[in-house]
């Protein structure tokens, strides 16, 4: 197919991904403070957010695979129907199974939409692929802010089924922009699914990836936890539901303005930098949200613990492309995301299990030191692996 890159079908594609991130953002904010509406305890909450991500792995690679072998193009539109029919389970669920297939039918849609969406954003034409990437952040974060914001206020004027109805009809506006998304160069013929696939094992061999997927995981982090943690969180802190998504929504503001003036610092020569002050930022934002006392000061630290996540998403996005051919860029971005699919699991489920137990005060102190020696052994985790040089092939 003829590659197609016009001015119209970089509209649809920039347009597709902020109103895919919309849904999303909708879906983070709405399913959990629904839960907590029906009367979930906090772990059955997390469980909800959790549990799902389980079946992502193997959907992912196969995603990704497909990816490679068909083009990115197939793999988003699929994402879309994925997102609408979520949406409109959704619309008729009151039960924790009927919530449960929501969450999953969302989960495949976003482990398939971050690979494909980030690999034909690294293959479109123009400016270096920090900025490229940068460019797309920005307009995924944006959508973010939107929806998060947008399904508080939903849930607090019209009610959660009404909220869902809405969100999947822009879901399936979704599915119509993705007809018109650009094209970039073919995929090699000859492979089959099942060979591409194979080559996940490839860059599993590789030192360096496990510390690009240490870097993924960081970048879930702030995502997995706002769309678990918090919004119960800020609940129980008796805040009404538009107030928990504007607070929420701030998540995605930093992200929005880092994406599109610092994509073209992230590079691989500042990985390091970049690795230690992501990590530190999510560990002082959480340390201090488990002190925080007011839903603003709540909210300035979400934007903190957005700001360090997507940096470490810009960042391992710029290496994974850095270190991968176009033939093989969905499976590299799999591979190398995988924490993105590692994080949504455990990360509300060991948070959760702390804060039933013991409190949120000492669930976020324990999250927060974590990180915190993760940044401070920056250098050593760098030491210990092999360097850059060795993905290279």
């Amino acid at each position: 197919m003829r590659p197609r890159t016009s001015g119209y079908h970089l509209l649809s594609y920039y347009s597709s991904a902020a109103l895919w991130n919309l849904c999303m953002g909708m879906v983070q904010v709405l399913l959990p403070l629904y839960a907590n509406a029906l009367g979930f305890s906090i772990l059955k909450i997390s469980s909800l957010i959790a549990l799902p991500a389980l079946a992502e792995i193997g959907v992912r690679f196969l995603g990704s695979a497909y990816s490679d072998r068909f083009g990115e193009r197939r793999v988003l539109q699929a994402c879309f129907w994925l997102m609408f029919v979520s949406g409109v389970v959704l619309v008729a669920a009151e039960s924790y199974s009927l919530l449960f297939v929501a969450q999953t039918l969302a989960n495949f849609s976003r482990s398939n939409f971050w690979i494909a969406i980030q690999s034909l954003g690294s293959q479109l034409p123009g400016a270096n692929v920090g900025k490229r990437l940068g460019r797309l952040s920005a307009c995924n974060y944006g959508g973010n802010l939107i929806g998060l914001s947008l399904g508080g206020v939903l849930a607090a004027l019209v009610g959660y089924p009404k909220a869902f109805l809405l969100l999947s009809a822009a879901a399936f506006v979704c599915i119509l922009l993705g007809l018109a998304l650009p094209d970039v160069a073919s995929k090699p013929g000859g492979r089959t699914v099942w060979a591409i696939t194979r080559g996940i094992g490839q860059f599993l061999s590789y030192r360096p990836i496990w510390l690009i997927i240490s870097v993924s995981y960081a970048a879930a982090l702030p995502s997995s936890l706002t769309q678990s943690i918090y919004p119960v969180y800020f609940a129980q802190m008796q805040y009404g539901e538009q107030w928990i998504g504007a607070a929420i929504s701030v998540r995605s503001l930093a992200p929005i303005l880092m994406g599109l003036a610092l994509g073209s610092m992230i590079a691989i020569k500042r990985q390091r930098e970049i690795y230690a002050v992501g990590m530190a930022g999510l560990g002082i934002s959480l340390i201090c949200s488990g002190l925080a006392e007011s839903l603003s000061l709540g909210a300035l630290l979400i934007a903190l613990l957005g700001a360090s996540g997507a940096v470490m998403d810009l960042l391992y996005q710029v290496q994974a492309s850095e270190w991968s051919q176009p033939r093989d860029r969905s499976v590299a971005m799999a591979t190398a995301g995988l924490g993105w699919v590692v994080c949504p699991f455990s990360a509300p489920l060991i948070v959760g299990w702390l804060a039933e137990a013991h409190g949120f005060g000492i669930a976020f102190m324990a999250s927060g030191v974590f990180f915190l020696l993760a940044s401070l052994g920056t250098r050593l985790w760098h030491r210990l692996l092999a360097p850059a040089e060795e993905l290279k092939a």
